[in-house]
């Protein structure tokens, strides 16, 4: 939004003594155009914007009309700033360096040079950024308590007409992931957007209901879990820590370690130890180690009989 831009522009001439047009567009994503067209919008409201010029030139605010009032401090805008940053990177909203650069022109007047001792990398690769071209349609009919209509490919391969109530978007373990009333199953259910096909958004409207923010730990999918004993390579334990903590780890045995890492009995948690390659052994119970052998036998016998 243009006011939102303008008051990070402020917010940039507060922090630095003089700042040039390029270096405000780079920040804000925006032409250098509309950088002029902001400072003329600003010096029409009264701002004492002055121009300096030179290779080191730029627009800045008189020094008189700046205040040394910090509603922050600099940890508490570096804290801030890290959190917006992440959010930037997974929803791709540039309208957060506005909002970043209104706190550091607030609260970061004695900074130290040295930035903060954590950052965060929510990268996503082309597939995920791609699928946030959804969230457009997701949020008008979010906001407009208006239909969503897709063709929904479940986890066994079948496709389906949905027809929903949009009620919250989620990012999880890599994949995005809504929250919606069904009104043909009579309940919430939670869709992966990977796996939607034609959405789109219809003029029809419902009255939103009471919604509560579904459970995403594995329940939601409506499966069975057991817990499965494994031997691992000791350079693929933290994939253990990471998901469950240390606790999961039984004992260590040379270059190995013995954990428990539950799965979803069936095809899809068989596919999450395929993950670990050659560096993973089912060790038990016996019937999901017997089921996982048939189930790589399975995958074998496709190159086997291509090779015969």
């Amino acid at each position: 939004m243009k006011i939102d831009r303008l008051i990070a522009i402020v917010m940039m001439m507060l922090e630095q003594e003089v700042i040039s047009a390029g270096a405000l567009a780079e920040k804000l994503e925006v032409s250098r155009r509309t950088i002029y067209r902001d400072i003329d919008a600003l010096t029409m409201a009264g701002l004492p914007i002055y121009t300096a010029q030179g290779v080191a030139g730029g627009v800045g605010l008189m020094k008189s009309y700046k205040i040394d009032k910090r509603l922050f401090t600099p940890k508490d805008v570096q804290t801030l700033a890290v959190g917006l940053e992440g959010y930037r990177q997974l929803f791709g909203r540039s309208h957060t360096t506005h909002v970043t650069e209104k706190l550091r022109g607030i609260g970061a007047i004695d900074r130290p040079e040295r930035e903060g001792a954590f950052a965060v990398d929510l990268t996503l690769p082309e597939g995920n950024r791609l699928l946030r071209s959804l969230f457009g349609v997701i949020e008008a009919a979010i906001n407009g308590a208006r239909y969503l209509a897709f063709a929904y490919i479940d986890k066994d391969g079948k496709t389906s007409s949905r027809q929903v109530e949009a009620y919250l978007v989620v990012f999880k373990e890599r994949s995005w992931y809504l929250q919606a009333y069904c009104p043909d199953r009579g309940d919430y259910r939670i869709f992966k957007l990977a796996r939607m096909r034609g959405l789109r958004l219809l003029a029809e409207t419902f009255i939103p209901r009471r919604f509560e923010p579904l459970p995403m730990d594995g329940a939601f999918m409506n499966r069975a879990t057991v817990a499965v004993t494994v031997r691992l390579s000791l350079s693929v334990m933290d994939r253990v820590v990471e998901r469950f903590g240390e606790q999961n780890i039984v004992s260590m045995e040379g270059d190995s370690c013995v954990a428990v890492y539950p799965i979803v009995d069936g095809e899809a948690g068989y596919d999450t130890l395929l993950r670990f390659g050659a560096k993973c052994e089912v060790l038990g119970p016996p019937d999901v180690r017997a089921k996982f052998v048939a189930y790589m036998r399975t995958i074998l016998g496709k190159y086997e009989a291509e090779d015969a």
